[in-house]
């Protein structure tokens, strides 16, 4: 990671993480884990990024996740509605990419649902000390593995 990454890597951490004095006085006493040297390499990218761009890595991120449920999908017409709804180029990227290691067999979602679905996925992803911005926020690696991807797809595709 070069200087500059990790320097804005590591402003957004700060950021999230409230680290005045009292911020952390407050977190020790409630045993929460403060943010460590190893966090800045999870600090995702997209966090950064306009709320537009935001909007389609949640829903390639949602679209990742529900590969395999894409993949067994027979309906034409429910694929076309999905594409209408969250774009052509988003779905076409999400089944060119490949499926992610963990098998799931979760249902597919209907399209209305995938950008809910993704923002949580996002979420998810993010290191503990973003816990008080994000109360969501589970430092869970697929969520992590399945947003770097969708972020990079996307910055691609843009």
């Amino acid at each position: 990671m070069r200087g500059a990454t990790r320097r804005r890597r590591y402003a957004i951490l700060v950021e999230a993480a409230g680290d005045g004095r009292g911020a952390r006085f407050a977190r020790r006493r409630a045993g929460k884990p403060g943010p460590r040297f190893a966090d800045i390499a999870k600090v995702p990218d997209w966090l950064s990024a306009e709320p537009g761009e935001q909007h389609r890595i949640a829903i390639l991120a949602a679209l990742l996740r529900y590969r395999r449920a894409i993949d067994a999908e027979l309906s034409g017409a429910r694929l076309a509605a999905l594409a209408a709804a969250v774009g052509e180029d988003l779905l076409d990227a999400a089944c060119e990419a490949p499926a992610p290691d963990r098998v799931n067999n979760l249902p597919l979602p209907q399209p209305e649902r995938l950008h809910a679905e993704g923002r949580a996925l996002l979420h998810a992803a993010l290191p503990l000390p973003f816990a008080q911005r994000f109360p969501d926020a589970l430092d869970d690696p697929q969520a992590r593995d399945l947003a770097a991807r969708a972020s990079r797809i996307v910055a691609a595709l843009a």
